[in-house]
């Protein structure tokens, strides 16, 4: 008799753990939420030597509670670079569900504030403006303005993952060195309705005939463990400069010595030459150089060529000359370079006479 309550006992223990485990093998998250875990046990036994009908017992269920996860990630590992004064920079995250249930997620971005440290391990120095969140809509990974649009995830199931875009605008100005650090928050919050749903809030209580709510995340960038929220961190760094300029000025000739040794007296003809060395990692594109004719020289008529390269740190005669009309304003020369190669350098030189 012993026996036959023993191994009903345990075939009811079996077919329990494999209704409530045998899930857990296909997916991250777990089971479903929402899911009835059903289990009848069955008993069999004997009476006076003669067995008699197996007897089930009632149906013992519960509902699988919801385990609210999130995870949120900065993608590429490095800061955005940037320069000042400009618009719609953006740093780039991926919001991936681990709750075991469909999802909204609410998504907010600040400034860390200065003199923290970003999540890269740099100090915060100057602070981004009109800080936005979009969530990429086709699934690209880059942001397309006015096609990614949506500012919360909709609808986002177990074990998947969304691409989020944090888009801000750089000051006009700041420090040479700048850095500025944000974050991105996703918050789990309700599924399955139109719109964003409500932000999840943690059962008391266990009520085995409804889905529970128990918080499962780890402390993120700067939210706390179990908060159902997740942050990253990212940061905008100002990029170091990748042009070079030099100018030397160098004495051509004077009334007196002509060419031979000339001085810098009344008369002289003194050549500038002004050269731009690009020294970052990719080509320089509308190149643009200004320059006011000093004070007590006067320009001398048609003497700026642009384009030039330079030998032995001096301007090489292989430019092109420039018509006055395009370059010479009566006060300033201004001219224009359309490229640049990496490790290149190219030059605009013109001449004035020492008043």
């Amino acid at each position: 008799m012993k026996k036959s309550y023993r191994r009903a006992a345990l075939a009811g223990v079996s077919a329990l753990a494999v209704a409530m485990w045998g899930p857990l093998a296909s997916a991250a998250t777990g089971t479903q939420a929402g899911t009835n875990i059903n289990n009848t046990a069955s008993v069999s036994y004997s009476v006076g030597g003669v067995s008699q009908t197996p007897v089930a017992s009632n149906i013992a269920t519960f509902v699988v509670d919801r385990k609210a996860n999130v995870m949120v990630a900065e993608v590429g590992g490095a800061a955005t670079s940037v320069a000042f004064g400009q618009t719609d920079q953006v740093t780039t995250f991926t919001v991936t569900n681990t709750t075991n249930a469909t999802q909204d997620f609410r998504l907010f971005a600040t400034n860390i504030g200065i003199g923290l440290t970003t999540q890269l391990g740099h100090t915060d120095n100057f602070t981004v403006t009109n800080i936005r969140v979009f969530v990429d809509s086709n699934g690209n990974g880059t942001y397309d303005a006015g096609v990614d649009t949506a500012t919360f995830i909709d609808e986002l199931a177990p074990d998947q993952t969304k691409t989020v875009f944090v888009v801000a605008d750089i000051p006009a100005s700041g420090p040479a060195s700048g850095i500025s650090g944000v974050q991105l928050t996703a918050v789990v919050a309700t599924g399955g309705g139109a719109g964003l749903g409500a932000d999840l809030t943690q059962s008391l209580v266990d009520d085995p005939a409804q889905i529970d709510t128990v918080f499962a995340d780890a402390a993120g960038y700067v939210d706390a463990v179990r908060d159902a929220r997740f942050s990253a961190g990212d940061e905008y760094n100002i990029a170091a400069p990748t042009a070079q300029v030099t100018k030397t000025a160098v004495v051509i000739s004077d009334p007196l010595n002509g060419v031979v040794a000339p001085k810098a007296i009344p008369g002289a003809v003194v050549e500038y030459c002004i050269q731009v060395k690009n020294i970052g990692s990719q080509a320089l594109t509308s190149v643009g150089v200004t320059d006011n004719i000093p004070a007590n020289t006067t320009y001398l008529a048609n003497s700026t060529y642009v384009g030039g390269t330079v030998l032995l740190a001096a301007c090489v005669f292989d430019g092109a000359q420039a018509t006055d009309g395009n370059v010479f304003n009566g006060t300033r020369i201004a001219t224009s370079i359309a490229n640049i190669a990496v490790g290149a350098t190219t030059t605009t030189r013109f001449r004035v006479t020492l008043n």
